[in-house]
């Protein structure tokens, strides 16, 4: 349940079949997440108010899952990512710290989110 994650952590991962893809401080992650996969999580925890409720938007994931028994060496979430490339499908992302203190795997992360280029 990822209300009780929020109330209880003060630091939290998000992982994906097995990998982790997001991590850092709770408030920030909660707040500001960065990695698609988390976003969508995120839009998916139920809010009791049901006029923010209906004007929420729901990040609805398409594609294929991949196989949690045998991963394959490329970014899990490429096959359901809507900003995968080729090189997401050929090479597993690595951490980067986006934020202090907040890490993300994911090669286009500066572009999806309009952050500064290293």
């Amino acid at each position: 349940d990822l209300n009780v994650v929020y109330q209880i952590c003060s630091r939290v991962m998000v992982m994906q079949h097995g990998a982790i893809v997001e991590q850092g401080d709770v408030e920030q992650i909660y707040r500001h997440p960065q990695h698609p996969y988390t976003k969508a999580l995120l839009s998916a925890i139920p809010i009791p108010d049901p006029v923010i409720g209906k004007t929420r938007r729901r990040i609805l994931l398409e594609g294929e899952l991949t196989s949690p028994v045998d991963p394959p060496k490329c970014c899990r979430f490429a096959p359901r990512c809507r900003y995968a490339t080729e090189k997401c499908r050929q090479e597993d992302p690595e951490f980067e710290e986006v934020m202090p203190e907040h890490h993300v795997a994911c090669f286009h992360i500066r572009e999806i989110n309009g952050l500064e280029t290293k």
